[in-house]
Protein backbone atom coordinates (compact mmCIF):
# COMPACT_ATOMS: atom_id res chain seq x y z
CA UNK A 1 0.00 0.00 0.00
CA UNK A 2 1.27 3.44 -0.98
CA UNK A 3 0.50 6.51 1.12
CA UNK A 4 1.23 10.11 0.27
CA UNK A 5 -0.03 13.42 1.55
CA UNK A 6 0.24 17.17 1.74
CA UNK A 7 -1.21 20.19 3.47
CA UNK A 8 -4.60 21.34 2.07
CA UNK A 9 -3.25 24.01 -0.26
CA UNK A 10 -5.30 26.58 -2.16
CA UNK A 11 -5.89 25.68 -5.83
CA UNK A 12 -2.84 23.37 -5.88
CA UNK A 13 -0.44 22.92 -8.78
CA UNK A 14 -0.29 19.77 -10.90
CA UNK A 15 2.43 18.15 -8.82
CA UNK A 16 0.00 18.00 -5.90
CA UNK A 17 -2.47 15.95 -7.94
CA UNK A 18 0.30 13.84 -9.43
CA UNK A 19 1.13 12.66 -5.89
CA UNK A 20 -2.54 12.04 -5.20
CA UNK A 21 -2.94 9.97 -8.38
CA UNK A 22 0.19 7.94 -7.63
CA UNK A 23 -0.85 6.56 -4.23
CA UNK A 24 -3.53 4.36 -2.67
CA UNK A 25 -4.43 6.81 0.09
CA UNK A 26 -3.78 10.56 0.23
CA UNK A 27 -3.55 12.19 3.64
CA UNK A 28 -4.61 15.81 4.00
CA UNK A 29 -2.17 17.09 6.65
CA UNK A 30 -4.47 19.57 8.34
CA UNK A 31 -3.32 19.25 11.95
CA UNK A 32 0.21 20.53 11.39
CA UNK A 33 1.07 24.11 12.30
CA UNK A 34 0.44 26.72 9.64
CA UNK A 35 3.93 28.00 8.96
CA UNK A 36 5.04 31.49 8.06
CA UNK A 37 5.47 31.83 4.34
CA UNK A 38 3.35 28.75 3.60
CA UNK A 39 1.42 28.63 0.32
CA UNK A 40 -1.60 27.05 1.99
CA UNK A 41 -3.62 30.16 1.17
CA UNK A 42 -2.15 31.24 -2.15
CA UNK A 43 -1.36 30.15 -5.68
CA UNK A 44 -0.91 31.52 -9.18
CA UNK A 45 -3.10 31.55 -12.27
CA UNK A 46 -2.30 33.09 -15.67
CA UNK A 47 -3.66 36.34 -17.05
CA UNK A 48 -2.75 38.69 -19.88
CA UNK A 49 -0.01 40.19 -17.69
CA UNK A 50 1.49 36.75 -16.93
CA UNK A 51 1.35 34.88 -13.63
CA UNK A 52 -1.21 36.36 -11.23
CA UNK A 53 -1.12 35.59 -7.52
CA UNK A 54 -4.37 34.86 -5.69
CA UNK A 55 -4.07 35.02 -1.90
CA UNK A 56 -6.81 34.24 0.61
CA UNK A 57 -6.64 36.74 3.51
CA UNK A 58 -6.33 35.08 6.91
CA UNK A 59 -7.63 36.22 10.27
CA UNK A 60 -5.12 34.05 12.15
CA UNK A 61 -2.03 32.12 11.12
CA UNK A 62 -0.07 30.63 14.03
CA UNK A 63 -2.43 27.72 14.66
CA UNK A 64 -2.90 24.23 13.18
CA UNK A 65 -4.05 24.49 9.57
CA UNK A 66 -7.47 23.04 10.42
CA UNK A 67 -8.07 26.01 12.73
CA UNK A 68 -6.92 28.78 10.38
CA UNK A 69 -9.81 31.16 9.77
CA UNK A 70 -10.44 33.30 6.71
CA UNK A 71 -10.79 37.07 6.86
CA UNK A 72 -14.03 37.32 4.91
CA UNK A 73 -14.90 40.98 5.40
CA UNK A 74 -12.91 42.09 2.36
CA UNK A 75 -15.10 40.13 -0.10
CA UNK A 76 -11.89 38.54 -1.38
CA UNK A 77 -13.82 35.58 -2.81
CA UNK A 78 -15.62 37.87 -5.25
CA UNK A 79 -12.27 39.31 -6.32
CA UNK A 80 -10.78 35.84 -6.80
CA UNK A 81 -13.78 34.71 -8.83
CA UNK A 82 -13.59 37.81 -10.99
CA UNK A 83 -9.88 37.12 -11.55
CA UNK A 84 -10.62 33.54 -12.61
CA UNK A 85 -13.32 34.74 -14.98
CA UNK A 86 -11.12 37.49 -16.42
CA UNK A 87 -8.23 35.10 -16.99
CA UNK A 88 -10.17 32.11 -18.31
CA UNK A 89 -13.50 33.25 -19.78
CA UNK A 90 -11.95 32.85 -23.25
CA UNK A 91 -10.42 29.47 -22.44
CA UNK A 92 -11.99 26.51 -24.29
CA UNK A 93 -13.42 24.86 -21.16
CA UNK A 94 -14.34 27.74 -18.86
CA UNK A 95 -18.07 27.22 -19.43
CA UNK A 96 -17.77 23.49 -18.77
CA UNK A 97 -16.39 23.86 -15.26
CA UNK A 98 -17.27 27.30 -13.93
CA UNK A 99 -20.49 26.09 -12.33
CA UNK A 100 -18.63 23.43 -10.33
CA UNK A 101 -16.50 26.12 -8.70
CA UNK A 102 -18.85 29.09 -8.38
CA UNK A 103 -20.91 27.69 -5.44
CA UNK A 104 -17.68 27.22 -3.45
CA UNK A 105 -16.64 30.83 -4.03
CA UNK A 106 -20.15 32.10 -3.30
CA UNK A 107 -19.99 30.44 0.13
CA UNK A 108 -16.34 30.00 1.18
CA UNK A 109 -17.12 29.48 4.87
CA UNK A 110 -14.83 30.37 7.75
CA UNK A 111 -12.10 27.70 7.79
CA UNK A 112 -9.35 27.76 5.17
CA UNK A 113 -8.82 23.98 5.24
CA UNK A 114 -12.52 23.26 4.62
CA UNK A 115 -12.65 25.75 1.74
CA UNK A 116 -9.46 24.42 0.14
CA UNK A 117 -10.55 20.82 0.49
CA UNK A 118 -13.82 21.50 -1.32
CA UNK A 119 -11.83 22.89 -4.24
CA UNK A 120 -9.31 20.03 -4.12
CA UNK A 121 -12.09 17.45 -4.37
CA UNK A 122 -13.63 19.17 -7.41
CA UNK A 123 -10.28 19.46 -9.18
CA UNK A 124 -9.31 15.85 -8.44
CA UNK A 125 -12.63 14.63 -9.83
CA UNK A 126 -12.15 16.61 -13.05
CA UNK A 127 -8.66 15.10 -13.35
CA UNK A 128 -10.11 11.60 -13.01
CA UNK A 129 -8.43 10.88 -9.67
CA UNK A 130 -10.29 8.45 -7.43
CA UNK A 131 -7.72 8.11 -4.63
CA UNK A 132 -9.43 8.25 -1.21
CA UNK A 133 -8.64 11.27 0.97
CA UNK A 134 -8.38 11.31 4.76
CA UNK A 135 -7.69 14.25 7.04
CA UNK A 136 -4.85 13.68 9.48
CA UNK A 137 -6.85 15.42 12.21
CA UNK A 138 -9.38 12.60 11.99
CA UNK A 139 -6.86 9.75 12.40
CA UNK A 140 -6.84 8.71 16.07
CA UNK A 141 -3.68 8.32 18.13
CA UNK A 142 -1.15 9.79 15.69
CA UNK A 143 1.83 11.43 17.39
CA UNK A 144 5.17 12.91 16.28
CA UNK A 145 6.08 15.60 13.81
CA UNK A 146 7.41 15.79 10.26
CA UNK A 147 8.82 12.42 9.11
CA UNK A 148 7.92 10.64 12.33
CA UNK A 149 4.30 11.69 11.98
CA UNK A 150 4.20 10.36 8.42
CA UNK A 151 5.71 7.06 9.57
CA UNK A 152 3.04 6.71 12.24
CA UNK A 153 0.32 7.44 9.70
CA UNK A 154 1.75 4.78 7.37
CA UNK A 155 1.85 2.25 10.23
CA UNK A 156 -1.73 3.10 11.22
CA UNK A 157 -2.99 2.17 7.74
CA UNK A 158 -0.53 -0.67 7.16
CA UNK A 159 1.26 1.09 4.30
CA UNK A 160 4.69 -0.17 3.27
CA UNK A 161 5.53 2.63 0.82
CA UNK A 162 5.53 6.38 1.42
CA UNK A 163 5.56 8.66 -1.62
CA UNK A 164 7.17 11.90 -0.49
CA UNK A 165 7.67 15.26 -2.13
CA UNK A 166 11.26 16.21 -2.82
CA UNK A 167 11.01 19.14 -0.40
CA UNK A 168 10.80 16.67 2.48
CA UNK A 169 14.36 15.45 1.88
CA UNK A 170 15.49 18.15 4.30
CA UNK A 171 13.76 16.56 7.26
CA UNK A 172 13.03 12.93 6.36
CA UNK A 173 15.17 10.51 8.36
CA UNK A 174 15.56 7.72 5.83
CA UNK A 175 17.02 5.40 8.46
CA UNK A 176 13.91 5.88 10.60
CA UNK A 177 11.69 4.90 7.67
CA UNK A 178 13.86 1.82 7.08
CA UNK A 179 13.72 0.80 10.76
CA UNK A 180 9.94 0.89 10.52
CA UNK A 181 9.95 -1.20 7.33
CA UNK A 182 8.54 1.62 5.19
CA UNK A 183 10.06 2.22 1.79
CA UNK A 184 10.57 5.92 1.14
CA UNK A 185 10.09 6.95 -2.51
CA UNK A 186 10.48 10.52 -3.75
CA UNK A 187 8.13 12.03 -6.27
CA UNK A 188 9.32 12.33 -9.86
CA UNK A 189 7.36 15.06 -11.59
CA UNK A 190 8.03 17.88 -13.98
CA UNK A 191 5.22 20.14 -15.11
CA UNK A 192 4.40 19.27 -18.75
CA UNK A 193 3.90 21.86 -21.46
CA UNK A 194 0.25 22.23 -22.46
CA UNK A 195 -1.78 24.82 -24.41
CA UNK A 196 -2.26 28.08 -22.52
CA UNK A 197 -3.78 31.46 -23.18
CA UNK A 198 -1.82 34.70 -22.94
CA UNK A 199 1.52 34.07 -24.61
CA UNK A 200 4.44 31.82 -23.74
CA UNK A 201 4.06 28.81 -21.47
CA UNK A 202 4.34 29.35 -17.70
CA UNK A 203 4.80 26.16 -15.64
CA UNK A 204 3.67 25.29 -12.11
CA UNK A 205 0.46 27.29 -12.02
CA UNK A 206 -2.73 26.12 -10.33
CA UNK A 207 -4.13 22.95 -11.89
CA UNK A 208 -7.14 25.05 -12.91
CA UNK A 209 -5.00 26.57 -15.66
CA UNK A 210 -4.64 23.15 -17.29
CA UNK A 211 -8.29 22.27 -16.72
CA UNK A 212 -9.75 25.42 -18.28
CA UNK A 213 -7.42 25.12 -21.27
CA UNK A 214 -7.56 21.38 -21.89
CA UNK A 215 -10.77 20.10 -20.31
CA UNK A 216 -11.16 16.30 -20.29
CA UNK A 217 -7.81 16.07 -22.06
CA UNK A 218 -6.16 17.34 -18.87
CA UNK A 219 -5.92 13.76 -17.65
CA UNK A 220 -3.51 12.96 -20.49
CA UNK A 221 -1.01 15.48 -19.10
CA UNK A 222 -1.02 13.90 -15.64
CA UNK A 223 0.19 10.30 -15.66
CA UNK A 224 0.71 8.76 -12.25
CA UNK A 225 4.11 7.68 -10.99
CA UNK A 226 4.57 3.93 -11.35
CA UNK A 227 6.03 2.49 -8.15
CA UNK A 228 6.97 -1.17 -8.15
Amino acid sequence: MIISGHQPNYLPWLGYFHKMKSCDLFVILDDVLHSRGAITNKNKIKGPEGARLLSVPLAQKKVPIKDVTILNGSRWHNKHWNSLRTCYAKAPYWKDYQNLLLPIYDNPGEKLADFNLRLIKVISKILGISTPLVRSSEIPGITGSKGTKIINICKHFGADICLSGTGARDYNDEDEFARNHIRLVYQEFECPDYPQLWGGFIPNLSALDLIFNCGPGSQDFLPGQIIT
